[in-house]
């Protein structure tokens, strides 16, 4: 049983809405219906073929035309918006996996994986979900919210532990203590009303982007649970999903996590990973990107698929759109603005800063790169204070760590990258013309 929970707070992922939102508004994509399917009924015989025809028909945008087929075709290549469900298509991730299979399905124990945004954790977390669900484990997955008590954290969980995963002679004391559990409750508590659950049948609670739960009180009860839950050689387990910060901040709670856990760290895929993802799209889109595209496009991603697949998907629509099936400098570049243009739209604050810097001197953009890099990698950055006063609010300091800082936006280092790619070409470009 394998199942994923709608946020539990109204605009929990309202950002990531109003992004894919905005994106299917700017590229003119046909709204994703497949979570309509069951009321649309199929078309009558003397129909389809008038809308087969509008679905072929070029659309206007901007004064040319782009065929609703050929976006749908490359949306499909560059998937950005959706984490991955495939095994297949979790490029360089196979160890990672079959760590979380040894670890958490076969070992029973928790895990943490951990790793900067736009890294594929999400994915990762979902593939392992639906292996595990096949082997007849209960798999509740949701997203965490930023302003949350451990109460509203795990309430829904609980609402979706089906009959079968409790021990028939406990039944009447597990529905006893759910009732109690209306108001606020600790990690003792669940634990005790986990203790009612059958040990035949596994039950692990994913808990997806867990850095975003800012209260403190909130980490270490989570923290709790899981010692808690070990202790007690309990049948269910948790998997934390975050950024690097997130081990830490567990570890800090209860330092004897360190025997009940297993951090799994994401990198940012390779190379080699990078450029089959660049190829394989490329042909399902049926685009080409030549050698100059290829290595801006690996270069300002950073290893991140997110934006790889993101950086690839505007420029084959620009490509499209300009009739071509051709990816060169120029249609990148076209591509890579409009991207940021659109990530603009939900981050005014930092896109203008970022815009201010399109033309700094070689000497900041250097530095502004250097930083840039290092977030994207590591979600962290240690900026120089020449840096802290450059970037400004884009930055905030962690906490935990007085030497290191992070951006705001966990998705900004790329774009950063991207318009001071944008700018050094135009401005060599002016030289040229000079």
């Amino acid at each position: 049983m394998n199942v994923s929970l709608a946020s539990t707070k109204a605009d929990g992922n309202m950002l990531l809405r109003v992004w894919n939102g905005l994106w299917q508004w700017l590229v003119a994509s046909p709204v994703d219906q497949r979570h309509y399917g069951a009321v649309i009924q199929p078309l009558e015989p003397e129909h389809a073929d008038i809308a087969a025809r509008a679905e072929a028909t070029p659309i206007p945008f901007g004064g040319r035309l782009i065929n609703r087929n050929e976006t749908v075709r490359i949306m499909n290549a560059f998937d950005s918006a959706h984490p991955v469900r495939q095994r297949k298509n979790l490029h360089g991730r196979d160890d990672k996996l079959e760590a979380l299979f040894d670890a958490v399905l076969f070992n029973r124990q928790h895990a943490v994986i951990h790793g900067a945004r736009g890294s594929g954790k999400t994915s990762l977390a979902q593939v392992f979900g639906d292996y595990a669900d096949q082997q007849g484990a209960v798999v509740i997955y949701a997203a965490c919210e930023a302003a949350t008590s451990f109460a509203e954290l795990i309430r829904p969980y609980l609402a979706f532990i089906p009959e079968s995963s409790v021990s028939l002679k406990e039944k009447v004391n597990f529905d006893r203590d759910m009732k109690l559990l209306d108001g606020e409750f600790g990690a003792r508590a669940i634990v005790d009303l986990f203790s009612y659950l059958s040990d035949g049948r596994q039950v692990i609670l994913i808990f997806d982007e867990f850095d975003r739960a800012e209260s403190a009180a909130v980490v270490e009860q989570v923290a709790t649970l899981i010692k808690l839950l070990s202790d007690a050689r309990s049948s269910v387990q948790v998997m934390i999903v975050g950024i690097g910060r997130t081990l830490d901040d567990l570890i800090r709670c209860h330092p004897s996590l360190r025997r009940h856990l297993v951090p799994v760290p994401i990198g940012r895929i390779s190379q080699g990973d990078m450029l089959a993802l660049i190829d394989t799209g490329a042909a399902r889109a049926g685009v080409t990107f030549d050698a100059a595209c290829r290595t801006l496009i690996t270069s300002i991603s950073c290893g991140s698929p997110y934006h790889l697949q993101l950086f690839c998907y505007v420029a084959a629509i620009e490509a499209t759109r300009r009739g071509t099936r051709n990816i060169d400098m120029t249609i990148m570049q076209a591509g890579m603005a409009r991207a940021f243009d659109t990530w603009a739209m939900v981050n005014g604050p930092d896109a203008t800063l970022f815009r201010s810097l399109e033309t700094a001197a070689p000497e900041t953009r250097e530095g502004l790169e250097h930083c840039a890099r290092e977030a994207a990698v590591t979600d962290c950055v240690h900026a120089d204070s020449d840096m802290q006063t450059v970037l400004g609010s884009a930055l905030l300091a962690d906490e935990s760590h007085p030497d290191r800082f992070y951006f705001r936006d966990g998705a900004a280092p790329q774009f950063l990258l991207a318009i001071l790619a944008i700018g050094h070409a135009a401005q060599a470009a002016n030289l040229r013309e000079g």
